[in-house]
């Protein structure tokens, strides 16, 4: 479910039922974040837990983008350092944002969000597929894809080295 009307980002923040309903704005429209299925919520916490070995992470925190007047929630997002206080939004980007394909949400759609991550300084963008055993690393303006076998490694993350399996859950 998407508005036609635009929305601006003030406005939006504004809503009390931002959080509650999942809701997202992605180029001025405001859009609902699939509910996720148990395959998708078990690749979050799997990521979610490799991750904060390296740092700090957190599943579906509110990104606001001031200059882009938008504000996604990343499936995953994680700092190395410097990570916002209790109660706020992201106002300065991660260093990782993951995004986990959702029934009826499209590849387009998530180069959308990716391309708005990185306008916004995210260094590294991961766009995971569950049902293609895939994971989409786009980092300083080039995409690799990555399938079981294959090890993600990224300077976003320095250490990390892990098999692509890893990401997917049991």
């Amino acid at each position: 479910m998407s508005t036609t009307t635009r929305v601006r980002l003030a406005d939006f923040l504004l809503n009390p039922e931002i959080d509650e309903s999942r809701l997202e704005l992605i180029d001025g429209e405001v859009a609902a974040k699939s509910m996720p299925t148990w395959d998708h919520g078990e690749a979050a916490g799997e990521i979610f837990v490799i991750l904060r070995s390296y740092g700090k992470a957190s599943v579906e925190p509110r990104a606001v983008i001031e200059a882009a007047g938008a504000s996604p929630v990343p499936d995953v997002a994680f700092y190395r350092e410097g990570k916002p206080g209790k109660g706020e939004y992201m106002h300065n980007p991660p260093h990782v944002a993951v995004e986990i394909l959702s029934p009826g949400q499209s590849m387009p759609f998530m180069r959308r969000k990716a391309a708005l991550y990185a306008s916004f300084g995210v260094e590294s963008i991961w766009i995971v597929d569950l049902e293609r055993l895939q994971v989409h690393v786009i980092e300083g303006g080039t995409e690799r894809l990555l399938v079981p076998g294959q090890r993600l490694t990224t300077p976003a993350v320095p250490g990390l080295d892990v098999d692509v399996s890893g990401l997917f859950g049991s």
